[in-house]
């Protein structure tokens, strides 16, 4: 499946089931609400548009150079297009409504560093007993699910390598509360007051022995 550069396409509303083709966007094309299933290796072009409301399942590698409009769709991969086992890329999704990942043979699937997708409605991230599920990215920054307001997650056995879900553990330094004075001259005072309070002491004792 090919809209070439300049070009619109529409799937009307309606269902297709692509057989595991591969499918190149370069011009425009539009779900209009409607279910495109068994994509294979998914490209979308730089100046090229898919605006996905509706739903779309994805069998292969999703690389998006150009422009995705996801904020309203559901969006699936399984790899049912792939090799078992096979590593699986997706590139240039930021937000959705509604997103799976699963696999039922191991499946690797490998964000881009510092890649940050935002799920307003669910996330589902779903393995197999025995063949978990691989999200994983490169070392260096991780790669994130932000969840929206009300998200659910659904996440079962999956194994998460420099990717979180939700905001990853920070890594700045805690800085000690202060207040007042602050601890460090609050500590001085006291020490200062109880050396007072020792000394004066002593000096009364004094006082008091070299009375008649």
């Amino acid at each position: 499946m090919e809209i070439p550069a300049g070009s619109e396409g529409s799937l009307g509303g309606g269902s297709q089931d692509l057989g595991c083709e591969s499918v190149t966007i370069a011009g425009t094309y539009s779900l209009d609400g409607g279910s495109l299933q068994n994509a294979g290796a998914f490209l979308i072009e730089a100046g090229g548009v898919l605006d996905a409301q509706g739903s779309i399942q994805l069998g292969s590698d999703f690389r998006n150079q150009g422009s995705l409009n996801a904020a309203a769709s559901a969006m699936v991969f399984d790899g049912s297009c792939a090799a078992p086992g096979a590593s699986i890329t997706v590139t240039g999704v930021t937000t959705v409504a509604n997103l799976t990942l699963s696999s039922s043979s191991g499946q690797s699937f490998v964000l881009p560093n510092g890649a940050n997708i935002v799920v307003t409605g669910s996330l589902v991230l779903q393995g197999q007993p025995g063949q978990p599920l691989q999200i994983t990215t490169a070392a260096g920054q991780p790669a994130t699910f932000t969840l929206g307001p009300g998200a659910q997650v659904t996440q079962q056995n999956v194994n998460l390598v420099n990717v979180y879900v939700g905001p990853p553990p920070s890594t700045a330094p805690v800085a000690v509360p202060v207040s007042g004075l602050g601890w460090t001259a609050s500590l001085a005072l006291l020490l200062s007051l109880l050396s007072w309070g020792a000394l004066r002491s002593a000096r009364i004792r004094s006082f008091l022995r070299t009375q008649p």
